[in-house]
């Protein structure tokens, strides 16, 4: 190749670079996630600007992180099978106050036969379950006697697509590790093999399937989801960091039942969606459990515009805690059927 024909190969590579870059920061989450799709993960340096100036990385994160982090223990595990690698009921979870709540994924502990919490600095207590939303994916464990936990807390506000986010988990046998990139997705609705989920947020990152009931958390270290496997999925995905917390919530309240439903699985149309449709924004409702608050007063096709007077569209979601509904509180809904007749529902929110 001669001396031109290489400046004329570097000038298009450098421009392509470029060009990458440009889409990169106009299509925010949504280019990343293209790229992502297109040519798999690529390694990243991301780092957040302190209050006060510099940089803080990644790994500054995690390693504010790693404190709060937990091994939950689902079943007897020997050294036999850890020694070659079969040791399964390992899983991840992290603290949420200092005298033993433990928040981890509901698939994280699906079919355990024993709950026991472990801490990074190797203490060990027994756990029970103290609050489950099977719904979104969440449970919240209690360590008994546990005292002096490191507790995460939870994002004062919900992500937004773009938004850096890191999961931070330590798996069995190996050393802290993260997964990080920025949300490419909000309010997403996937299966994770057995339970329909809701309200999820998906990562543009690698998957992890050791994460499962880690945190995922923003730049200031705060949390914004719990991680969750779906298989369907190809990077990371997690349950909503709003719904943690207000499951979390209900246990300090001494509520020991799961957070409210409506019984329904559902996507959002918002402005966009619906001039582009017709179909009126809001809640439209997918599927109605049999056993449900809304089964016999919803039906798939049906579009929920507002809950006791707030707008769905402006809640940015259709789960009772977006209106600060807890279980037995009634709710009114104004829902628009497929053919457009406009009725007014009201349903008392329940356990599932």
């Amino acid at each position: 190749m001669n001396a031109g024909s290489a400046r004329a190969s570097g000038t298009r590579l450098l421009a392509a670079v470029v060009l990458s870059a440009c889409v990169g920061v106009i299509g925010g989450g949504l280019g990343a996630w293209g790229v992502y799709s297109r040519f798999g993960p690529v390694e990243r340096v991301i780092t957040q600007t302190k209050a006060g100036g510099g940089a803080v990385s990644v790994g500054d994160i995690a390693t504010a992180v790693l404190p709060s982090l937990v091994t939950v223990s689902t079943q007897p595990v020997t050294a036999g099978s850890l020694a070659s690698g079969s040791a399964t009921g390992l899983t991840e979870g992290f603290a949420v106050t200092s005298d033993g709540l433990v928040v981890t994924s509901a698939h994280a502990v699906r079919g355990a036969t024993r709950l026991r919490v472990a801490t990074a600095d190797g203490k060990g207590y027994d756990a029970t379950v103290a609050a489950s939303d099977l719904a979104d994916g969440i449970v919240v464990l209690r360590a008994a006697g546990a005292s002096g936990l490191t507790p995460l807390h939870f994002a004062g506000q919900d992500p937004r697509i773009g938004d850096l986010a890191v999961a931070v988990f330590r798996p069995a046998l190996g050393t802290l590790t993260t997964r990080s990139g920025v949300v490419a997705a909000i309010g997403v609705n996937a299966s994770d093999g057995v339970v329909d989920l809701g309200d999820l947020l998906a990562l543009d990152a690698t998957a992890a399937p050791q994460a499962d009931g880690a945190p995922l958390v923003d730049g200031t270290g705060a949390v914004i989801g719990v991680v969750t496997t779906v298989p369907s999925a190809a990077g990371v995905v997690a349950a909503s960091g709003k719904d943690a917390a207000a499951l979390v919530s209900g246990v300090q309240r001494g509520s020991t039942t799961a957070t409210g439903s409506f019984g329904v699985t559902s996507v959002l149309v918002d402005p966009a969606l619906a001039g582009a449709t017709a179909v009126p924004q809001g809640a439209l409702i997918q599927s109605v459990s049999p056993t449900g608050a809304a089964a016999g007063l919803l039906q798939p096709g049906d579009v929920v515009t507002a809950a006791n007077g707030s707008s769905v569209v402006t809640a940015g979601a259709f789960q009772p805690s977006d209106f600060s509904l807890a279980i037995g509180d009634k709710a009114i809904l104004e829902v628009t059927a497929p053919g457009g007749a406009v009725r007014s529902v009201t349903l008392t929110v329940s356990a599932s």
